[in-house]
């Protein structure tokens, strides 16, 4: 059974329950203050990548990063020899 990852490292992740916020994608106080706009806000709905801390809406299996990440190499390899000749 294929596991669940970030699309973008193709690490863990988790929910935002206590990340960035709505409105300026900052911290969010525990009174629910955005430290950077100093309005009231809420988490955004979304999930976060362990690693790099990107926001993404939906996970992916671990076999489909493994084929994004063969057709990007196979991409530069094609880029690569196009720039030889």
């Amino acid at each position: 059974m294929a596991d669940l990852i970030s699309p973008c490292c193709g690490d863990e992740y988790t929910d935002n329950e206590n990340g960035v916020s709505y409105c300026c994608e900052a911290i969010i106080s525990e009174e629910g203050i955005c430290y950077e706009c100093k309005e009231h806000s809420e988490p955004e709905i979304a999930l976060v990548c362990m690693k790099c801390g990107e926001l993404f809406d939906e996970a992916i299996e671990d076999y489909e990063y493994a084929e994004q990440q063969h057709d990007s190499y196979l991409e530069d390899r094609m880029d690569a020899e196009r720039d030889e000749k």
